[in-house]
């Protein structure tokens, strides 16, 4: 097996910049225009140009999201925009419409393109042909179990596609997942007005539903036995951290995050557990296996909804989350703004609270390509120099002492459960 490409959302520039320092291989972004997030605060062509020189400067690349089901009046401008992707030297577009796709070949033919999920990519033959008419990279549908997709790498080669100097294969190891087909779900168009299939859901799939009977009405009945009614369009999220060595040995190269709309705090520590986990398994396979359940409880840590497998073990139907509700098993605390050493060894810093917490708070500080550091406050100093017992306001600056050195811009929190 090949390390594979560790690839995760950027809503904005500092997520952008959280990912990458997190361990990220490359990000995806998206414009003000032609993405399926169209609510994120995604990027100006100026913040473009930025993001793209800051990853190119480190070695890593930038995607753009160009995934909306195109209709006539959108083309033009979908022109104009790839050539200016172009000229911005972003590393490809993600496209799912097959004549947004003729349209970038045919206008900058040097501009590689990722297939989204949102084409709806379930066999080799569909693969295939994306790849003959130009595409560099197919992302598959999220029905799609490891065995099917071990049989699409397979014909691939058989078919003399070239998968080795390529990422052929792209597929997605966490996240949320949408309760419809690829995520082409009409519901939000239909209820709200809002298409998600051109970057504007309302989520309708998380609400709250019932049935009435026609000749019944206001009489609302739960389809199954949850008293608050059932959330039967809601899925679970997916995380696949148990799984990477099934994930890679179907021939999937570049692992997908999910969740450009969510905080630097969840970028941050999903980034790092997949990366630690990646960077174990091909150095230490035995290690990366016991250290399943720790990646897993930190996982826990970010908002997020049960986690589940998906499609991905040939099971069906377990997806399906009896609540709208999140969990997390911690607080976002802050941002390390400055670290300096002590004469007796220890390091001060300074940090910029995000969350209240106090003296006597057993801290955890995520500093990137480590596993998390935990210290329990004794002092603390406002920024006046002044002994504090708590830090209520957001934004304020802490200053206190810690055993360990935690650079600019490490992220801290609170469990919420035990110390």
């Amino acid at each position: 097996m090949k390390k594979p490409e560790l690839l995760c959302p950027a809503g904005n520039m500092i997520k952008l910049k959280t990912a990458l320092r997190y361990g990220a291989d490359a990000v995806y972004i998206g414009g003000n225009f032609f993405g399926l997030r169209a609510r994120a605060n995604n990027f100006t062509p100026e913040e473009m140009r930025e993001a793209i020189s800051y990853a190119h400067s480190l070695g890593k690349k930038v995607y753009v999201t160009m995934n909306i089901l195109s209709r006539n009046e959108d083309l033009e401008a979908e022109k104009e925009y790839a050539k200016e992707l172009y000229e911005m030297k972003a590393d490809g577009v993600i496209v799912s419409d097959l004549g947004t796709v003729m349209m970038v070949r045919e206008t900058v033919p040097e501009l590689p393109i990722h297939v989204s999920t949102q084409a709806n990519n379930l066999n080799w033959l569909t693969c295939k042909t994306w790849i003959e008419l130009g595409c560099e990279r197919v992302n598959l549908a999220r029905e799609l179990s490891l065995s099917e997709i071990s049989d699409i790498n397979v014909k691939l080669r058989e078919s003399g596609i070239d998968c080795d100097s390529h990422i052929r294969l792209e597929a997605f190891c966490h996240g949320a997942m949408c309760m419809s087909f690829s995520g082409r779900c009409m519901l939000s168009d239909y209820m709200t007005g809002r298409s998600s299939n051109r970057g504007d859901c309302a989520q309708p799939c998380r609400w709250n539903y019932h049935i009435v009977e026609e000749q019944r009405p206001g009489e609302y009945m739960p389809i199954e036995e949850n008293e608050r009614g059932t959330f039967i369009f809601n899925s679970k999220d997916m995380c696949m951290i148990e799984y990477l060595p099934e994930m890679l040995a179907s021939g999937v190269g570049s692992l997908k995050i999910e969740g450009r709309m969510k905080s630097e705090y969840y970028t941050a520590v999903t980034v790092s557990v997949y990366r630690r986990a990646i960077d174990m398994l091909f150095e230490n396979p035995e290690g990366y296996k016991k250290a399943v359940p720790e990646f897993i409880k930190e996982l826990c840590m970010v908002s997020h909804r049960d986690y589940t497998t998906g499609f991905y073990l040939g099971l069906k139907g377990e997806q399906v989350y009896s609540t709208s509700s999140y969990m997390r098993d911690s607080d976002y605390i802050g941002i390390v703004k400055e670290c300096g050493k002590n004469d007796n060894g220890t390091y001060r810093i300074c940090l910029s609270q995000r969350g209240n917490f106090k003296k006597g708070d057993l801290l955890d500080f995520l500093v990137p390509n480590k596993a998390p550091e935990s210290h329990r406050v004794s002092l603390m100093y406002n920024d006046k120099g002044e002994e504090i017992e708590s830090a209520p306001h957001a934004m304020m600056d802490v200053v206190f002492d810690i055993p360990f050195e935690a650079p600019a811009e490490t992220l801290v929190r609170r469990k919420k459960t035990g110390d």
